[in-house]
């Protein structure tokens, strides 16, 4: 059992609480084999060998559209990652923290974190920024963040500033898809908490927070699903904001079935 006053508490108070042992590994660690096994399917099509980093690496550099490929299709259709997002025991904690109708306001995301694996480091390393703007969600709206392994402090792993939260939306700008923030890093305590598979990490979507840098030589997988509180008041004002587009490329249509 987990001590849901405690809980509600830390996120009232520093925006962000670390639950262990939330799921059972074993489950976290399927959902990371099937990510895996997507990217795998490709390494046998092209006969990649080595071992697994060496493969996502010459696939990222010499089949740059198969691996992003990979990355979307990872994230959109990945029956294992939507299971854990709407899992019973995540959504009964929803509710228990004071949602009364949760509602998944943006699709679940899976990220394979590595510097080797990104042409930019906004790729692998996100910079200070709330995740609130780019979603105009209820006010207590917040992100869960699950590691699919263990994480050290070598990982890179979110650090979070607790009690960000109470300064409110810092930006309305969007670039490279973040929100980033104009923020003192030194006038808030600091948090880059060591994660466990199983253990999830709950924070306010107003938190600022950045990635961690990997000094290791591992991908960090994680994913992180996003919540919002469809009876909160003032996201009944405002209409239901929802500023994601999702749509069709037309030139990935174009490419395959356009004729010559």
């Amino acid at each position: 059992m987990h001590d849901i006053e405690f809980i509600k508490k830390e996120l009232d108070e520093q925006g962000v609480v670390v639950i262990p042992s939330f799921f059972d590994p074993a489950l976290i660690q399927k959902l990371q084999a099937a990510a895996k096994q997507i990217f795998q399917i490709q390494f046998d099509h092209f006969g990649i060998q080595g071992d697994y980093l060496s493969q996502m690496v010459q696939l990222f550099e010499n089949h740059i559209d198969e691996f992003i490929n990979c990355g979307k299709l990872i994230q959109t259709g990945l029956v294992e990652l939507y299971q854990i997002a709407v899992h019973p025991d995540l959504i009964q904690l929803m509710h228990e923290i004071g949602m009364q109708v949760p509602n998944m306001c943006t699709r679940p995301v899976l990220f394979f974190n590595h510097p080797s694996l990104a042409k930019s480091e906004h790729f692998y390393k996100t910079p200070l920024h709330q995740d609130w703007v780019s979603m105009l969600s209820s006010s207590d709206s917040v992100v869960v963040w699950i590691p699919l392994m263990d994480v050290e402090v070598a990982h890179g792993p979110v650090v979070f500033y607790p009690g960000s939260h109470k300064l409110g939306p810092l930006t309305d700008k969007i670039d490279n898809g973040f929100a980033e923030v104009p923020f003192d890093r030194n006038s808030y305590p600091r948090l880059q908490p060591e994660l466990k598979a199983g253990d999830i990490a709950v924070f306010s979507t107003l938190l600022v927070h950045e990635s961690g840098v990997i000094t290791n030589n591992e991908i960090r997988w994680s994913c992180h699903f996003r919540y919002t509180n469809m009876l909160d008041p003032d996201f009944i004002d405002r209409g239901f904001p929802h500023p994601y587009i999702h749509k069709p490329s037309q030139e990935l249509i174009d490419k395959f079935l356009k004729k010559k």
